[in-house]
């Protein structure tokens, strides 16, 4: 017997109406001219991923200086290990708050025209941090101005790069390549910064020089993003481009922009999204923050200075170079992304269980090699699934900017705990302090074990349907919905043959109803504030123990 859902139904007919009433107001504009106008050619995509790669080259060039560098500012700037950590952390607990906020500007706005400001943003504060270094002036207060301004554009200038991908490609068909290559070349600027910038501190005379260079950078790559802005201008008036952002497939005319600002949205995403942020507040923040004692592990262990150690811990940067589109390539074709996002958690786990029960120099480059392996395996199938799980792609900058938000709290977290514990230690052994992320480790492989069942049970499919849509592969998506609509609680009879496939799919991601789905995710809002909270209460803590400062500053990690 046909069956159906009161409130999908009505979720839906509303999602069809705004999709109606965006339609409308296009079509006046659009019909005209839009059966003349070409399909966009593959070039021009192309053109679209080598720009926005571009676009924040610059941002992870300088991801890894400040703490690459720390004994030299420390040094020149005469400031303790309290400072330090304030100096680094500022970033993070300003972005826990920020990325949400600038995550509804993203929606609302576009991708392109923030991209452009973000950039600036970050130039202006790379040019202010190379200045507090130059001609004596070693100004510890306007270095720290500087970090503050440049993570206004650090924090969401990839949350700007992912909104633009996902107006230009659909989920299978191209967003996961994109994904990928931006990775990429986020790491390879990320390692080239991290590993020149004590060689080029100690050859060039002045420590200055690595933040200069990065602020040169900077400036390409706010080229690149105002590029990106005429070049959409230029293909919507140009080409019929279809904007996968949106409800409905229909010729593009203007940005991609979301109609209002609507915090609302935030409270119906489903309780899929919520299980995927709780896995990143362990998996993302665990995998990112690492890097921060990555270096001085590595001194520790091989016994060697500072261009050693700085080498070393950038190895792990290599593998994701190559290995990130390949695996962009496999998510469009196969899915899978709940699979390679628990084998990403195991891998992290292998790492840490090897940095932290053996003290060999073999076992030591093992683990640093599973450490790479799941860094590789970290950004992109997250960025997929939070696009995928969604019932409404709009909002997308928005859910990606509280995932990101959290796992910003999380790092600020871990890394104030690790370095009490450092402090603790009577010989400033950092042995101790990787039990957290092992314990971190062991938290992210429970939680993506449990996504990854539900994925493949009758109770999981039909209680958290969008993590098995996720999983599939795209070309039997439909094929999938249909099997899911089956499978739906609390149903009656009703209108179920005049829905389309699409509609069963936005039917299928949105919020479970009911009280106690209702109150879940009441309560997954607020643990995830919970989680912001603790983190500027611990670093207020931080602070007065005088941890050791090693959080990576404006860190932008998926």
């Amino acid at each position: 017997m046909p069956t159906v859902n009161i409130r999908s139904t009505s979720t839906v007919a509303l999602a069809d109406a705004e999709a109606k009433d965006d339609q409308r107001l296009s079509s006046i504009n659009a019909l005209s001219y839009s059966a003349a106008k070409p399909k966009l050619p593959l070039r021009w995509q192309v053109a679209m991923i080598a720009l926005t790669c571009m676009c924040t080259f610059g941002n992870h060039w300088s991801n890894g200086l400040i703490t690459t560098l720390k004994t030299t500012i420390e040094k020149k700037l005469k400031i303790n290990n309290s400072e330090f950590a304030t100096l680094v952390s500022v970033t993070n607990l300003v972005n826990t708050f920020l990325c949400i906020a600038l995550g509804f500007v993203i929606d609302k706005f576009g991708g392109p025209l923030m991209s452009v400001i973000l950039a600036a943003f970050h130039l202006v504060g790379a040019a202010v941090e190379a200045g507090a270094t130059t001609n004596g002036l070693n100004s510890y207060h306007v270095l720290m101005a500087g970090k503050i301004i440049a993570a206004i554009g650090d924090g969401s200038l990839d949350n700007a790069q992912h909104k633009i991908f996902t107006a230009y490609f659909a989920p299978g068909n191209g967003f996961g390549v994109s994904i990928g290559i931006i990775w990429s070349m986020a790491n390879l600027a990320q390692y080239v910064g991290q590993s020149t910038a004590n060689v080029m501190s100690e050859n060039l005379g002045s420590y200055s020089w690595p933040l200069w260079i990065s602020a040169i950078i900077s400036i390409f790559s706010l080229l690149c993003a105002i590029c990106i802005f005429l070049l959409d201008r230029y293909l919507r008036s140009h080409y019929e481009v279809v904007d996968y952002s949106k409800q409905a497939d229909q010729p593009s005319t203007g940005g991609t922009k979301a109609r209002t600002f609507n915090w609302p949205a935030v409270r119906q995403m489903p309780f899929t999204f919520w299980f995927v942020i709780l896995f990143a507040t362990f998996e993302n923040a665990g995998v990112q923050s690492f890097v921060s004692i990555s270096t001085q592990f590595a001194q520790q262990r091989l016994k060697k200075g500072a261009v050693v150690g700085g080498w070393v811990s950038s190895f792990y940067l290599l593998l994701p170079v190559g290995l990130t589109p390949f695996e962009g390539v496999f998510i469009d074709a196969y899915g899978h992304r709940v699979t390679i996002v628990f084998l990403s958690g195991c891998m992290f786990l292998i790492s840490m269980l090897l940095l932290r029960f053996s003290e060999t120099v073999p076992t030591f480059v093992c683990a640093y090699i599973f450490y790479a392996f799941a860094q590789s395996l970290t950004p992109a199938p997250q960025v997929e699934i939070v696009r995928s799980i969604i019932p409404d792609p709009r909002y997308y900058a928005t859910a990606f900017a509280i995932k990101k938000s959290i796992v910003q709290g999380s790092i600020v977290i871990i890394v104030t705990a690790a370095g009490k514990l450092q402090d603790l230690s009577p010989n400033d052994s950092l042995e101790s302090a990787v039990t957290i992320w092992l314990v971190y480790a062991f938290a992210c492989v429970l939680v993506s074990g449990a996504l990854l069942c539900a994925c493949y049970t009758s109770f999981g499919k039909r209680y958290l349907p969008a993590a098995r849509l996720s999983e599939v592969r795209p070309k039997y998506l439909e094929m999938e919905v249909e099997k899911l609509w089956k499978l739906r609680p609390h149903s009656v009879t009703g209108e179920d043959e005049s829905l389309t496939p699409k509609q069963k799919e936005v039917a299928l991601k949105s919020p479970v109803p009911g009280s106690v789905s209702l109150y879940a995710r009441w309560v997954a809002v607020g643990a995830g504030f919970t989680v912001v909270l603790v983190a500027w209460v611990i670093f207020g803590f931080g602070v007065e123990w005088g941890v050791h400062g090693s959080i990576v500053a404006g860190t932008t990690g998926e």
